[in-house]
């Protein structure tokens, strides 16, 4: 109720704001966001080459980083029509972004639940549920400036669960914006609507930011037929008395985000964001429905502060806190997990050798709290079924604490052409085996178009909740990745890239919500990343990604709960069996391409596809599904901006996902359902 009100209220206000103001002198309002000088790198005359902090701690290009990197800035998002970070990341060479009833399965080169999200660098995942993110519209991009992507592990840097690679979404600062922005947007099916506004003030020696957005409508619209399951005395109802028929209610999303700069030394910021999506689950080929709700609020204070040391070396003290809740209701049944983690950095960074050597390093302590982290046993449509009038799902909570302290550092030294790096990190816990992470690798430039990678590191990945439950110190999956990467790009004309990575991971677990925790075994997984784009004309640009990839090792195998046994002398027998299953690499073949082009400088289009190869259903009981896979599939997506289509400064953003609306089958938890279908959004933005 109260989410409701908060957004009911921002909506009402937010939405009269591009409507209700008058038009403004063309003179008397910024064009847009811009970045500052520093932000950028003039590499070509004319050109700026957007920068990003997360490869080495250090403002740097992708092209000098010593990471396979890239960067997505806020006119390419707003070209796209992206609003979420998944459907940012889904023409990204290397991800799959896959739908699921509640959200987006996050895949990076064949690895699900591999990526460490970052919002202004501080992780907004939770630690024990690898499958709860922030990429959807629970973390949308009306405040983002940019989204900075490393492939490949970034333990030695960023800690734990850097394990694929690392996504920070880099938020619009007083230094970006000044002045307000604020815009409505409208979109079907499901009636979404919401508002969005963004105020930045530069008073030379501070600056502030501060975002505001909601958004309300329909996530999903399939039916359930059944409404309710527990009864007053705890035990299930009838099977005749579980049945009916209704509708999710309104998924809602209430987003503040704010940013205060002083005198280039001090950083505060913190974020709070509140949602609910309600959505319908199936099992049995759409035999049994029924509902469910995550809420996932989300809040972090964070400070950071500089000081010059001389004109060679720094201190830089980071700290944040952060809180996040998962609250899980299925049905009738309730439960939340809590995570609340407190973070302290302090990192030391020094310039040598006349600048050819570049130094990171540092010290940091990390205090996380987990309480009543669930753990669901058995397999939830069986307890749905009616043919059980007795049992109900046994989910068993546990707490725990995690405590590291960390020491780590880089160092990156050029050679004319040549840069080296090399880093190291070592992790002391308090509940698990100390672990060490190290990266190293060279970069090389013959020419000045042309820039050969070759990288090593490593990374690893903390346990799940199951996995703590037992009391145990469990040692995490551990993941060693190497990256060639040959790059030529003889202009801002003509970018193309080509990636080939190796990966092994060790100690290999995945989580199924019917198996449970599988066995720990070995996988090794190797593709290749081609990337390429074009600009044959000032007003034409075009790109194209292409990634392959394969894996060797054995199946998943899992133990699990088959059935629970009621004895004639009232004792419980519990009968386990044990499953395989193929490795989930998600799809071995992604495909997209598109084109942008800018007829006018009023007028943007874009046009891009995405292909997605068959995957395997990697479910439950799949025998009975009819089928082991899930078909290829292609989408067409479209966007057009047009600007200052009523006065200066509004703009009209359309966004058209699966124009052709072609439907096809998807894998979800327990059962296949089909994929969204024709999408349409419109946005009326207005500057002022």
């Amino acid at each position: 109720m109260a989410l409701q009100i908060l957004f009911r209220f921002l909506f009402l206000g937010l939405v009269a704001l591009p409507l209700g103001v008058p038009a403004l002198a063309a003179d008397n309002r910024t064009p847009g966001p811009a970045s500052p000088a520093d932000d950028t790198l003039l590499m070509f005359v004319g050109e700026r080459t957007p920068m990003l902090r997360i490869a080495s701690r250090r403002e740097q290009s992708a092209w000098q980083a010593p990471a396979i990197a890239r960067v997505i800035e806020r006119d390419e998002l707003r070209e796209r029509g992206a609003h979420t970070l998944s459907q940012a990341l889904e023409t990204v060479p290397g991800f799959l972004m896959a739908p699921r009833e509640w959200g987006t399965l996050p895949y990076q080169r064949g690895i699900p639940n591999g990526t460490l999200f970052l919002h202004d660098t501080v992780p907004v995942q939770s630690e024990v549920n690898k499958a709860l993110h922030h990429i959807d519209h629970a973390l949308p991009l009306w405040s983002a400036k940019q989204i900075e992507i490393i492939s490949g592990p970034g333990s030695v840097l960023w800690g734990p669960d850097a394990f694929a690679g690392i996504v920070n979404l880099v938020p619009l600062t007083g230094k970006d914006l000044q002045g307000v922005e604020s815009g409505a947007f409208y979109g079907l099916p499901g009636d979404q609507h919401g508002a969005f506004v963004n105020a930045g003030y530069d008073g030379g020696l501070w600056d502030g930011f501060l975002s505001l957005s909601g958004r309300r409508g329909r996530h999903d619209s399939r039916a359930r037929n059944i409404v309710r399951f527990t009864g007053p005395d705890g035990r299930p109802l009838p099977p005749e008395q579980r049945a009916g028929r209704d509708l999710p209610d309104d998924a809602e999303y209430l987003d503040i985000y704010g940013h205060f700069a002083h005198g280039g030394w001090l950083n505060l910021s913190g974020r709070l964001a509140l949602n609910q999506t309600p959505y319908t689950m199936t099992a049995g080929n759409g035999a049994i429905a029924w509902g469910e709700t995550r809420g996932t609020p989300f809040g972090f204070l964070k400070m950071e502060a500089k000081r010059d040391l001389d004109w060679r070396s720094a201190l830089k003290l980071t700290a944040y806190y952060t809180h996040l809740a998962h609250e899980h209701e299925v049905i009738d049944r309730k439960r939340t997990l809590r995570e609340s983690t407190g973070y302290g950095e302090l990192v030391y960074d020094r310039t040598l050798f006349q600048g050819a050597g570049r130094f990171t390093g540092g010290l940091s302590h990390r205090h996380r709290t987990i309480r009543n982290a669930p753990i669901w046993t058995g397999y939830l449509p069986g307890y749905l079924a009616s043919e059980n009038p007795t049992f109900t799902p046994i989910v068993l909570e546990t707490d725990f604490h995690s405590r590291m302290t960390s020491l780590f550092g880089q160092y990156m030294h050029t050679f004319g052409p040549v840069d080296l790096f090399a880093g190291l990190r070592h992790d002391m816990h308090a509940n698990l085996a100390d672990q060490t992470s190290v990266n190293a690798g060279i970069g090389w430039s013959p020419a000045r178009s042309w820039r050969l990678k070759l990288q090593y590191g490593t990374a690893y990945r903390t346990p799940f909740s199951r996995q703590r439950h037992t009391g145990s110190h469990p040692d995490p999956e551990e993941i060693h990745s190497a990256n060639l990467q040959l790059a030529w790009q003889p202009d801002q004309r003509l970018e193309t890239s080509a990636t080939g990575f190796f990966q092994r991971i060790d100690r290999h677990v995945l989580e199924d919500p019917y198996a449970g925790l599988s066995q720990p075994n070995r996988q090794e997984i190797y593709g290749v990343e081609l990337e390429a784009r074009i600009r044959p004309h000032k007003t034409l640009s075009l790109h194209a990604g292409l990634t392959w990839t394969a894996n060797s090792g054995p199946d998943e195998k899992y133990r699990y709960l088959e059935a629970i046994v009621l004895e004639p002398d009232g004792t419980i027998r519990e009968l386990y069996g044990e499953n395989t299953y193929p490795y989930d690499l998600g799809a071995d073949l992604l495909f997209t391409a598109g084109a942008t082009w800018r007829p006018l400088n009023r007028l943007s289009l874009n046009l891009r596809t995405v292909h997605v190869a068959a995957r395997h259903l990697i479910l439950p009981r799949q025998e009975a599904l009819g089928r082991t896979q899930a078909p290829a599939f292609w989408r067409l997506d479209a966007a057009a901006v047009i600007r200052d289509v009523l006065r200066p400064g509004m703009d009209l953003e359309i966004a058209l996902r699966n124009f052709t609306d072609r439907r096809h089958p998807t894998p979800g938890t327990y059962d296949i359902f089909q994929s969204e279908p024709f999408t349409a959004t419109f946005i009326l933005r207005v500057r002022w």
